[in-house]
């Protein structure tokens, strides 16, 4: 193979690991979101998505459309009381503060305000909690509720971060809904999952990722064999 080939190679590789991450996105996306066409179930989808996300970035496992129904018929023992009061508590926070942005009284403004923190907390754990049920796959709720703490507490600016990237994109989502069908669960997941590492520290899940191993120059010299 002569260096013309082996550049046009790297660069069609290349290109295909760019490709794969909005169509993998897209597919996640699609897949959470018929799995949360139950309204109390989106939490349940996002800990299913970000799982297969995992999958994905950790092992290579492209299928991530129909893993993620395969992480949600794993997971969803697990996490259905969870979603049903995470949705309960949003609803009554977001009722809060469309009730309380319609009133022009200080108090309604300082109690809409004292709103914020709450709002900000139940999505972080929203964000987390995938994040931590794809580093310890089979750790009980309450392990993964302690691992999202813990998560929270170790990277206090990534958390900031993400609340706000994760806020800025629901207000492009408001603009151009279309997209939330594919991006609206899988984006936010798969940010989190960044801002955690990836799951990585876990023992299982330190392989190299075939994308980045395709991308790795080639005629490197391999290291001789110890006696």
């Amino acid at each position: 193979m002569n260096g013309t080939e082996v550049r046009r190679r790297r660069w069609e590789d290349t290109a295909l690991a760019v490709l794969s991450y909005p169509a993998n996105l897209a597919l996640a996306g699609v897949a959470a979101f018929i799995l949360s066409l139950g309204v109390v179930t989106w939490l349940s989808a996002a800990v299913a998505a970000g799982r297969a996300l995992h999958r994905w970035q950790e092992h290579g496992d492209d299928a991530v459309f129909t893993q993620t129904f395969r992480e949600m018929a794993a997971t969803w023992r697990r996490t259905w009381l969870l979603s049903v009061v995470a949705t309960v508590l949003a609803a009554m926070v977001l009722v809060n503060l469309l009730f309380l942005g319609t009133r022009e009284s200080p108090a309604a403004f300082l109690l809409a305000t004292a709103m914020l923190p709450v709002a900000g907390a139940l999505l972080l754990l929203a964000l987390m909690l995938p994040a931590a049920a794809s580093r310890d796959r089979d750790a009980t709720t309450a392990q993964w509720l302690r691992a999202v703490v813990a998560l929270g507490a170790q990277r206090p600016i990534s958390s900031l971060v993400l609340l706000s990237i994760v806020a800025a994109f629901g207000l492009t989502c408001v603009l151009l809904p279309t997209i939330v069908p594919f991006l609206g669960i899988s984006l936010p997941v798969w940010l989190a999952l960044v801002a955690t590492g990836n799951g990585a520290g876990t023992a299982a899940d330190q392989r190299e990722h075939p994308a980045r191993r395709r991308l790795r120059p080639e005629g490197r010299l391999r290291r001789a064999p110890s006696a």
